[in-house]
Parts: C-alpha cells; sequence; structure tokens
C-alpha cells in the first residue's frame, strides 16, 4: 500500500502518526518544528487524506506494515515513532513488532487497555453507521469528548473539516480494526526505548486511570500532563506541547 506523506528535514528520523478521523495535517505544527533538527516523515494512514482506501476493515498490524513499507522504500533503517489516540497504537504496533528499528516512541491520548466485549460491539456498530449515515455520525460522536477548554474556534472549525472530509469507507475500516486490537502491555513490557506520554487532563478518553496503565507497563515512561487540554493536546497547546516533543527528541536521538 503506497501512502501519501511529507518528508521535510534532515537528521534522525521522526514518523508521526495520526489518529482517527483525521489525516496527517494534524502534526503540521510539529512536523515545521521538528523539521528544523530531524527528518519528519508523516503518512496519511491507509484510508485518510491521500492515501488508498481499503473497505470494511483494516487492522491495526496493517497501518504498520504500510508505515515500515513506506520507510523501506525511502531507506530509513530507525527512527522515532509518534502517534496520537488510534495513531498511539499504530506506533506500539510498530515499536514492539520490531523494536530494533525505533529509537523512541511517543504515546499521545492513547490506551493500552485491553478491548472489552463491550467497545468491540459499540465500534463495529458505529462504523455500520458511519457507512449508512455518512462522518457527520463521527462528528456527533467526537464532539462529546475531542475539545478542551483551551481548543480555540479556529481550531475547531480546522479539525471539524479534516474529520468531515475523511473518507466514510476508511473511518468504517478502522473503527472495525480498532475492535480487533491485540493486547499490547505484554509487548510494552519489554520495550527498553525511551518513551514519550502525554495526555491532556481534559481528556475524557485517554484520562488518569488509561494513562497510568501505559506508564506503568513502560520502562522509560517521562510523562507530559498538559493542563486545560482535551484530546488533542498538540493543537490545543501547541506552546507546551512541541517543545516538550521536541526536548525528548532530541535527548534521545541517535548521536
Amino acid at each position: 500500500m503506497e501512502l501519501a506523506f511529507d518528508d521535510a528535514g534532515a537528521g534522525p528520523c521522526v514518523v508521526l502518526i495520526h489518529g482517527h478521523p483525521f489525516d496527517r495535517s494534524l502534526w503540521q505544527p510539529q512536523a515545521e518544528v521538528l523539521a528544523t533538527e530531524f527528518r519528519v516523515v508523516v503518512p496519511d494512514l491507509r484510508g485518510f487524506g491521500a492515501s488508498p482506501v481499503t473497505p470494511y476493515l483494516v487492522t491495526l498490524r496493517e497501518y504498520a506494515e504500510d508505515v515500515e513499507e513506506l520507510l523501506a522504500r525511502l531507506g530509513i533503517e530507525r527512527a522515532a515513532v509518534v502517534g496520537l489516540s488510534m495513531g498511539g497504537l499504530v506506533a506500539m504496533d510498530l515499536a514492539t513488532t520490531h523494536p530494533e528499528s525505533w529509537w523512541a516512541l511517543g504515546l499521545v491520548t492513547t490506551t493500552a487497555q485491553p478491548v472489552t466485549p463491550q467497545e468491540q460491539a459499540v465500534r463495529r456498530e458505529r462504523a455500520d453507521l458511519v457507512e449508512r449515515d455518512g462522518m457527520q455520525v463521527l462528528l456527533d460522536y467526537m464532539h462529546t469528548g475531542l475539545y478542551g477548554p483551551r481548543a480555540t474556534p479556529e481550531m475547531r472549525s480546522r479539525v471539524d473539516a479534516m474529520m468531515a472530509r475523511a473518507p466514510v469507507a476508511g473511518a468504517a475500516a478502522a473503527l472495525r480494526g480498532r475492535a480487533e486490537r491485540p493486547d499490547y502491555r505484554p509487548r510494552l513490557r519489554e520495550l527498553g526505548i525511551p518513551t514519550f506520554v502525554c495526555t491532556g487532563s481534559e481528556d475524557p478518553w485517554s484520562n488518569e486511570t488509561v494513562t497510568a496503565e501505559i506508564i506503568e507497563h513502560l520502562r522509560r515512561p517521562e510523562l507530559l500532563v498538559v493542563e486545560g487540554a482535551g484530546h488533542l493536546p498538540n493543537l490545543e497547546a501547541e506552546g507546551v506541547f512541541t517543545p516538550s516533543l521536541m526536548e525528548f527528541l532530541a535527548r534521545h536521538a541517535p548521536r
């Protein structure tokens, strides 16, 4: 699967993976800053942005394999990977499948909690509804928790537009794929690489309990809680998030 992507800067490579139902423009503020010191590769996951769509179901391993293929084509053997929300799950899959390929990991507003039968049923039902009624189904759901008090009207309208233009089939396939996700916790315990863990204090999904479970299963976690931010601290609090991520990556980058 040939992904659409941006590739800028020079130096040790950093891969930024967007969440659901977003696209690579989610990372624009960070990509511009990080590219002053790193080579930054930002793909559209399969089914989002300008990448090809696979209907019905795409697993997290398939998303990860697409990224692995992209880096192989670009001749990149080692990188850091940072993922937000569903992108964090893809990042976990990448880092725990081939730990030797990654010098650092970033997990932003995501979860390592195993999927429950109830969550599986809800995600599959929501996928069916999205296919039947369109992306407004997902926008309505995301509005129940996506934005924290720091989100400006301009940011909200930009993110809403990003979600609205996501391909229906791609969004539904991702929902079904997340319903099949493996339990990454045993694999995270074996990871020796430094891991940047970030959440917003007002994120109802990646809350304190969910984030504590991630930390508990990592050997080298570094936690950032962004006060007043919701599920998108990279956009709601760029001035806190971006320098913190840059400092973490600069400290752990291969010399």
